[in-house]
């Protein structure tokens, strides 16, 4: 039989299948080597997947890791600036590809759990000629402090802090105000105003927020179709908060006009179903929230936490054993990382009481899903 191989697109009857998940084929070992760090979270592989398989994954496709304790364990969550997060990335490439120096992600993370990754990262780098080491490791010798936790809890306050006084000066608040003054400021307001404080906070720091965060839905990032289009949505909240003031933000966030600001300050913003979820930030649908719930990383949410709509719409409370609740997780995961999927149809599906019929229309699910899949929809009508 014919196949494709997961790696080059290469078609065969000579391919060799993947000995652990038994799905997918390769017509050389060199092309099973490249495909195993994306490929690793969908195999069945005999060591636990670690942080620093997430880092290689983040570093093949040159973003920055999303997954929370990766990002701890490899120092973005200490690099407060989006200019150090870019160079640590940048360092991490150097180290890892395959067209530098090489290190395989199990080697980093062994280095990371005896303690000594700051040294083996400069030795790894001291290999190679001087003028091949690029910008990124010289910038490394000055900012150890990133991957050493025990030197930074002081620095990363300060900086942290700052993140917050950055905010807060840029908002109107005033320049003689102390952290301690701006923190109680910022507890007496509304929630929907601190929740626009933080957002700003994120902005002006160049991040946005990422699924386990509670600002997903609220600022529409849930909306995006892929991590570039969040960060292009970014962008265009970066260049709205420089054209309108705080109170401005405040009060389209509140009113459900975040798209009329936008639009009344020539700023163009091409996100699909942003509009749908910025009607309401309080009344969303919740396919959002399923999508939240279903993106997020088991170190994101450890103990699977869900609202209560997410398990009644789409089925979880129908599953018997935690076995079920990662399956029905995994299929709707795969939903929403298809480049058509249209989660207003899901919604509508889920409000029409047949999410299976839908989704069996986009892939082949076993039998099993029709049971999980069921919910109390459609409500009888009442006289």
């Amino acid at each position: 039989m014919v196949r494709e191989c997961n790696a080059c697109g290469r078609e065969s009857s000579g391919l060799k299948r993947c000995s652990g998940c038994h799905k997918v084929w390769y017509c050389s070992v060199t092309c099973q080597k490249s495909d195993w760090v994306p490929h690793i979270f969908e195999c069945k592989p005999r060591r636990p997947i670690t942080t620093a398989d997430h880092l290689a994954l983040a570093v093949r496709n040159n973003l920055l890791p999303q997954d929370t304790q990766t990002c701890e364990d490899y120092g973005f969550a200490r690099a407060f600036t989006a200019e150090k997060r870019s160079k640590l990335l940048g360092l991490y490439i150097g180290l890892m590809s395959s067209v530098f120096i090489g290190i395989p992600s199990k080697t980093i993370h062994d280095w990371r759990v005896k303690g000594v990754l700051v040294e083996e990262i400069k030795a790894a780098y001291y290999k190679i000629p001087a003028e091949s080491r690029g910008e990124y490791f010289p910038w490394f010798l000055q900012n150890q402090h990133i991957l050493d936790p025990s030197t930074t809890a002081d620095q990363s306050n300060n900086e942290g802090d700052a993140m917050v006084l950055h905010a807060w000066r840029f908002t109107g608040g005033a320049e003689t105000d102390s952290p301690a003054d701006i923190k109680a400021q910022i507890n007496s307001m509304s929630e929907d105003k601190q929740s626009c404080h933080l957002f700003y906070t994120f902005l002006l720091s160049k991040w946005h927020p990422a699924p386990f965060h509670d600002l997903w839905i609220p600022f529409g990032f849930c909306s995006c179709a892929s991590e570039e289009e969040e960060m292009y949505l970014g962008g265009q909240y970066q260049v709205l908060i420089t054209k309108c003031t705080f109170n401005e933000f405040y009060d389209a966030f509140c009113s459900a006009r975040i798209l009329d600001l936008f639009h009344k300050n020539g700023i163009d913003v091409n996100v699909r179903y942003l509009a749908d979820v910025l009607q309401n930030h309080n009344m969303h649908k919740s396919v959002w929230d399923l999508k939240q719930f279903v993106l997020q990383t088991h170190e994101q949410n450890p103990e699977g936490r869900m609202v209560n709509s997410v398990a009644c719409d789409y089925g979880f409370m129908n599953c018997k054993k935690g076995a079920e609740i990662q399956a029905l997780k995994k299929v709707y995961r795969t939903f929403f990382e298809r480049y058509d999927a249209d989660p207003l149809m899901l919604h509508d599906a889920a409000i029409r009481g047949n999410i299976f019929g839908y989704m069996g229309s986009l892939m082949k699910l076993n039998k099993k899903y029709e049971r999980l899949m069921k919910n109390p929809y459609p409500l009888p009508v009442l006289d």
